[in-house]
């Protein structure tokens, strides 16, 4: 795959290419379609060209059914000629040089060429493949895994001609024509598991797409009807009844029902969901009914998104992969040197060269650069897909890796460790008219504790003013126009940056600061008008999830925007280590960098004022309930609001890591074991073959594995 990505990556325009080794798909961002399917045809390969995700999947599945079926028609075809040559031998149907070719050697020759044409002709179908890929290797200049199975079949297949036409010329008469089909067929029989394996990791990926209905209720003009899936549009009134799945993603505008979100969050029991509440595209109704207005449809939906994501993630590469793409790549050109030096070697020692030359396929045989190649991707399908299973998105596969390794976890406040319900709690001038300027204003802002003001003022049902100028300031709040009068709103450094006096306020900021309230001051260019104390309760697992990160030795601070006081005595009753207060957008960046002298950094936010901390934290984590920006830029996100998924992903990194690890370990001491026990002559072909299957099946089961990882959310 390797020279696939480099011959895209030579068609003009191409930006990125991501190769899925696990799914044999590429994602390509620029270039010509029609050059770059061009480019793979001449590096060796087929390509089809897929827009549509829901397409993309059935096409991959399909690919790969029609793949195992054939690999195992070929390997069953190889392994029957093989064995039936094999116990002719054995039974004495077919008899030995010692029985007939010295008595009657044109007989012999006669007999054995038929069986060899038999042989040829059962290589050309059952394993031409291989061939087919030399060539295409050969028009590269490239060497791969298809030229060692054909130089290993082949040379025991001309070795057994050679000793057939020229039987004085060798020492020995044994011949291996059984063993060049038994090579091709165990081959055919690991690439069929291997491929199936594959199947089943991508599997997952496909059965999230298969979460959607195909259908949907809606209502237009007082009518009820049902519509195919692609019709539908934001703005509809779409029924939903227990039993069907959600069609779309939506607002709840009548009823009520119960949804179970665990396949997209992670959460185990379902939920109730009220006039008001969002819905998801493909979670099943369990009881109750309802309509909800559609907000995103077809590929703009959660779950649309979120396959998606796993797409990007599963063809991206870690670090682990770049290696062993690096050793891939000479892997193949090593093992044809060390067979050359073997068989060289051998007749140099005066061995005999039917010895000398099995040897030296044996070596060819043994080796298996599709392990190591399948090593990294494998584990990237099966811990990503695990991942979604925990309402977990992973949008980077390294990402994911480097979950693992984080020492401090850096926490925004609102909305993160907060539930991002403000309210009002508590006013220093109870009643003032002028909320209804404040919520008018702070109605343009897309701020948690412009949503109280907003709240409140809705509540109350104050009439709305038309605001003339907006702007926004960084840090501080906001500046308007009103009615031709300057209002500013924001926190108490806006006040002091504008000379505003706050003496008389001061005992009842001293109240909400000790009760861990933020405080929105609002003022004229004159004079102070009001002060509003907003609180956000804490999630319900916010403290647990803080306590397990601290057991599993991970340091954790919180970063705000509220002043210092207020932070301290959030951050004390959640007993984080450390706190950051009155932190400006471009202040997390920089302690986001500080932090990370002391070892890797995860930030976790809803990706409002985070972009840049986002990027500058080796580990980047957005809550569902955040910015789609934030989501969709993040390296992780978490699609369920509470954080104990978090404790969750962790463990799930560990393991993944852990779990390449290991399927590079096997594949590295397979080779670096097996290839000298092959050149010392201590393995047969067959038994190469054998150990080459075994190798690349091993690393698929051990990638398998992280499928039976379970996490359950309620344990936390």
């Amino acid at each position: 795959m390797l020279k696939v990505e480099k011959a895209i990556k030579q068609v003009q325009g191409v930006h990125e290419v991501r190769i899925n080794l696990a799914e044999n798909t590429a994602k390509v961002v620029g270039g010509d379609t029609t050059q770059i399917i061009q480019a793979i045809q001449q590096a060796g390969y087929t390509a089809e060209y897929l827009l549509d995700q829901t397409e993309r999947n059935e096409k991959i599945q399909s690919a790969f059914q029609h793949s195992i079926q054939r690999k195992f028609q070929q390997a069953i075809g190889a392994l029957s000629v093989g064995s039936l040559i094999m116990l002719s031998h054995w039974i004495g149907i077919l008899p030995s040089y010692q029985q007939l070719g010295q008595t009657d050697p044109n007989l012999y020759q006669i007999v054995y060429l038929g069986v060899a044409s038999i042989v040829t002709i059962t290589l050309y179908f059952c394993g031409g493949h291989f061939f087919a890929g030399v060539w295409k290797s050969l028009k590269q200049k490239t060497a791969s895994m298809d030229t060692l199975v054909s130089l290993g079949a082949s040379s025991s297949l001309f070795l057994s001609i050679a000793i057939i036409l020229f039987p004085t010329a060798f020492s020995n008469h044994h011949l291996y024509l059984d063993a060049s089909l038994m090579v091709v067929g165990l081959v055919n029989i690991g690439k069929a598991l291997e491929e199936k394996g594959k199947k089943s990791a991508s599997g997952a990926l496909a059965a999230l797409m298969d979460l959607m209905p195909n259908t949907a209720t809606i209502v237009e003009e007082g009518i009820t009807k049902i519509i195919p899936l692609n019709q539908l549009q934001p703005q509809m009134r779409v029924v939903l009844q227990a039993g069907e799945k959600v069609p779309v993603d939506g607002v709840v505008k009548q009823g009520t029902v119960w949804i179970d979100e665990s396949l997209i969050t992670g959460e185990a029991k379902p939920i109730k969901k009220e006039v008001g509440s969002n819905v998801i595209a493909g979670t099943p109704v369990t009881d109750g009914s309802g309509e909800v207005i559609a907000t995103s449809t077809g590929e703009t939906t959660t779950l649309a998104r979120m396959v998606k994501a796993i797409a990007h993630a599963q063809s991206s590469k870690p670090k682990l992969a770049t290696l062993t793409d690096k050793v891939v790549a000479v892997f193949v050109p090593i093992v044809l040197f060390i067979a050359f030096i073997t068989l060289i070697s051998w007749i140099m020692a005066g061995k005999d060269t039917t010895e000398a030359i099995l040897a030296a396929t044996t070596v060819v045989l043994i080796s298996c650069p599709c392990a190591l190649g399948l090593a990294v991707p494998m584990s990237v399908i099966a811990g990503t897909t695990q991942a979604a299973k925990l309402g977990i998105l992973v949008r980077d596969a390294e990402g994911l890796q480097r979950l693992s390794q984080v020492k401090t976890m850096i926490f925004d406040k609102t909305g993160t460790l907060t539930l991002g319900q403000t309210e009002v709690r508590a006013e220093w001038r109870v009643n003032d008219p002028s909320l209804a300027i404040v919520a008018s204003i702070e109605q343009q802002v897309t701020h948690p504790l412009a949503t109280a003001m907003v709240k409140l003022a809705t509540q109350r049902q104050l009439s709305s003013y038309p605001v003339e100028q907006l702007n926004i300031l960084q840090g501080f709040g906001v500046k308007a126009i009103v009615n031709q009068q300057e209002w500013y709103l924001g926190n108490i450094e806006l006040m002091q940056q504008q000379q505003i006096d706050l003496t008389a306020c001061q005992p009842f900021i001293q109240e909400q600061v000790e009760n861990a309230a933020s405080l929105i001051f609002v003022a004229t260019k004159q004079q102070l008008i009001n002060v509003y104390a907003v609180s956000d309760q804490e999630k319900p697992d916010a403290g647990v999830t803080l306590s397990r990160l601290k057991q599993l030795g991970i340091q954790t601070v919180m970063l705000t925007g509220d002043n210092q006081q207020t932070a301290l005595a959030f951050a004390k009753k959640l007993q984080l280590h450390n706190v950051i207060a009155q932190a400006k957008p471009e202040d997390k960046a920089k302690n986001v960098e500080k932090y990370r002298h002391q070892g890797m950094v995860a930030m976790i936010g809803d990706g409002l004022n985070d972009a840049q901390a986002f990027a500058n934290a080796d580990v980047s984590i957005a809550i569902g309930t955040g910015t789609r920006v934030a989501i969709e830029s993040a390296d992780l996100t978490l699609l369920n609001p509470m954080l104990a998924s978090l404790i969750g992903g962790i463990k799930l990194s560990k393991a993944v890591l852990n779990n390449m690890k290991l399927s590079l370990f096997f594949a590295f001491i397979y080779n670096i074991v097996l290839i000298p026990v092959a050149a010392f002559g201590l393995l047969n072909p067959i038994l190469g073959a054998m150990a080459m299957a075994c190798s690349s099946l091993t690393v698929v089961l051990n990638a398998n594995r992280l499928r039976r990882f379970h996490y359950k959310i309620e344990q936390e």
